[in-house]
C-alpha cells in the first residue's frame, strides 16, 4: 500500500493574506485543515516569514501547549475568508468578519527604540508579542493591505472546481486560472483532453 504523503503549506497566492487562507486545502478528495496545533500556526509563520525561527523558540518557551494559537487561527482565517469572498462578488462586509481581524489588530503594541549607526540615528520599531495571539498581527495587517490595496477583481479561486486554493492574479494581462500550472492546471487540461476525446469518439459512432 502506498505512503500517504501530509500536504505541505502552499505559498501561491502571490500575498500573505490568501497564502494564510490557503491553510486549508484538499487533499485525496478530502478537506484538510493544515493548521492543527500551536506548533502548525507557528511553522507556517516562520515558513511565510513572519517569525524568525529563534522568535519561534522564544514564543515555545514562553507559551507552552494549551493557549489559542491554534483556534484564534482559524477564526481569523474564517473571517478573512469571508471577506474576500464578499469583495469578490462586490458584497456589503458583515461587521462580525471585519471585527475577527480588528480585534487581533487592537492587541498591538508597538514600542520605539533609538539607535546609532556609523554616528547616524534612526530608529527602530518593534511590535510587543504579549499574547500568544499577537503573532497574528502580520497576518490580521496582510488582511487590511489585501482589502483595501488590491484589485479583489484580480484575486481569483483555482478554476479546479475541485480545488479551494485562492491567489492575487498578477500575471501578465491577468489570464491565471489555476493555483499551480504543474497541478490543478495539468490536471484540468487532461480532463479536457479525454474529454475532446470521448466526444470525438461518440460522434464517429
Amino acid at each position: 500500500m502506498p505512503k500517504i504523503i501530509a500536504p505541505s503549506f502552499y505559498f501561491i497566492g502571490n500575498h500573505l493574506a490568501l497564502d494564510f487562507l490557503n491553510t486549508k486545502v484538499v487533499s485525496a478528495g478530502n478537506l484538510v485543515d493544515l493548521l492543527q496545533t500551536s506548533n502548525d500556526v507557528l511553522n507556517w509563520l516562520v515558513q511565510a516569514g513572519s517569525l524568525t525561527a529563534e522568535q519561534m523558540n522564544a514564543v515555545n518557551a514562553m507559551w507552552r501547549e494549551g493557549n489559542t494559537l491554534v483556534q484564534e487561527a482559524v477564526e481569523l482565517r474564517t473571517g478573512i475568508r469571508t471577506l474576500v469572498r464578499q469583495g469578490m462578488q462586490g458584497e456589503d462586509a458583515a461587521d462580525e468578519d471585519m471585527e475577527r481581524v480588528n480585534r487581533i489588530l487592537r492587541g498591538k503594541a508597538v514600542t520605539v527604540r533609538l539607535v546609532q549607526h556609523h554616528r547616524r540615528f534612526a530608529s527602530i520599531r518593534h511590535t510587543e508579542l504579549r499574547h500568544p495571539v499577537d503573532l497574528l498581527i502580520p497576518v490580521a495587517e496582510a488582511a487590511v493591505d489585501l482589502l483595501v490595496n488590491v484589485d479583489l477583481g484580480l484575486v481569483k479561486k483555482c478554476g479546479n472546481p475541485d480545488c479551494v486554493l485562492y491567489f492575487y492574479d498578477n500575471s501578465k494581462n491577468n489570464t491565471r486560472r489555476w493555483c499551480s500550472q504543474k497541478t490543478c492546471g495539468n490536471r484540468m487540461k487532461v480532463a479536457a483532453y479525454l474529454e475532446r476525446k470521448k466526444r470525438e469518439e461518440k460522434n464517429r459512432m
